[in-house]
């Protein structure tokens, strides 16, 4: 067969390489360099898994060896899996708008579970001394809440510190306060859940976080 006659790279998924004992083989990305570079290599449409099963189709028995994907090309597969998606100024203030409002209506739509303050009859007491003044919280306990976008230098993290939305969170990421609904922590924690979800549905890896004050 001459050059002229191969088919081009793109008529192929992969690129096999041998192993030492001309068995086992490691499956390559077209585009790696390591797979391209090796002493011997052939390209083909099989992946691991699909040729294991022709050969025990063929010969009616499983081989003994596994082939594998390289890990050189998996780390590149799971690097572009995970990647962070990317998004201009406008693009995210209005994504982050979003997710406010989101946010606002679940923390809004709430009900947190009141409480009533007091002074205990003793000094470490889990009771209320009822001749002493007492407060009725219908907003439930007080605390925090804000949603974390990580990592840090994706493309959203960046954007909302651009935006003034955001600041660096002490966990690493980049952190965005949720101000809303007072001293509740109940509503706040919602707000935050609902807004972390805007931003997953749109694949950033974000999530919420919350404590009581």
């Amino acid at each position: 067969m001459t050059i002229k006659d191969r088919k081009p790279d793109t008529d192929y998924r992969y690129r096999i390489v041998s192993g030492h004992d001309g068995h086992r083989l490691t499956w390559h990305s077209l585009e790696c360099n390591i797979g391209r570079s090796a002493k011997w290599s052939k390209r083909t449409d099989y992946t691991p898994e699909s040729r294991r099963d022709a050969i025990e189709a063929k010969r009616g028995r499983r081989p003994y060896y596994t082939d594998h994907m390289a890990r050189c090309c998996l780390d590149k597969q799971a690097g572009a899996a995970n990647a962070s998606p990317s998004f201009t100024t406008r693009q995210a203030d209005k994504l982050l708008r979003e997710a406010h409002t989101a946010g606002l209506l679940a923390g809004n739509d709430a009900n947190p579970t009141p409480m009533v303050v007091g002074t205990p009859t003793t000094p470490l007491g889990n009771d209320i001394d009822p001749e002493k003044t007492t407060y009725y919280v219908s907003e439930g306990a007080c605390g925090f809440a804000w949603v974390v976008i990580r990592p840090g230098n994706s493309s959203l993290a960046r954007q909302a510190k651009k935006l003034g939305i955001g600041s660096t969170h002490y966990g690493g990421g980049t952190s965005i306060w949720i101000s809303e609904h007072g001293q509740s922590v109940e509503r706040k924690a919602k707000h935050a859940a609902a807004y972390a979800k805007v931003l997953r549905d749109r694949g950033v890896n974000a999530s919420s976080e919350s404590r009581m004050d």
